[in-house]
């Protein structure tokens, strides 16, 4: 990547899913620093430490899955959901969806939101964010929902010595079977 931006083929360097260690490793062995790191962020999992260390270092951090399971797209996961008390009063509060909420927590966090959606409406209120603000006491209420838990996890990595995430203590066909099913995300 180095070799890229020496050359003027890229402007920056940016890496997603790392954790605290690897981009200390990056950080310490690279003579081009990155600029962004891509991470899953949302109230389930606010990954305060590795925000903390990027915003120390001057690395942006874009958040993908913004939504995280609240929104019920994801049964397993841990609460809230959309229709949970804070949010949905919150919503209100600003005259604003759940999602929109979710999306000007991570804004008022100083975090790049990058919300998925192929819907034109959607996609307009994804955007129609900035005429409020969170409170900090509103920001920090949203904070206590997390779980560390991820929406996604990268199975197909799974094995590899690296593996940015928490593993469980599986057995090896447990994690061939994690491999072969991840295959359908």
């Amino acid at each position: 990547m180095e070799s890229a931006k020496n050359l003027n083929l890229t402007r920056s360097i940016g890496v997603s899913n790392f954790n605290i260690i690897q981009m200390q490793r990056l950080w310490d062995n690279s003579e081009i620093k990155p600029a962004v790191l891509q991470i899953e962020v949302n109230p389930t999992i606010t990954q305060n430490e590795l925000i903390d260390w990027c915003r120390e270092h001057g690395v942006i951090v874009m958040a993908y899955s913004p939504f995280g399971a609240i929104l019920g797209r994801k049964q397993d996961g841990p609460p809230p959901r959309a229709d949970h008390p804070i949010l949905t009063n919150l919503a209100d509060k600003y005259n604003k969806s759940v999602p929109q909420i979710l999306l000007r927590y991570l804004l008022d966090r100083r975090l790049v939101a990058i919300p998925r959606s192929t819907n034109k409406e959607r996609i307009k209120q994804n955007i129609d964010i900035m005429d409020f603000t969170l409170t900090a006491e509103e920001i920090e209420i949203l904070s206590s929902f997390s779980k560390n838990y991820r929406l996604r996890t990268p199975a197909k990595w799974y094995s590899h010595p690296y593996f940015p995430f928490e593993k469980k203590n599986l057995t090896d066909a447990e994690i061939q079977y994690i491999i072969e099913h991840s295959k359908e995300d």
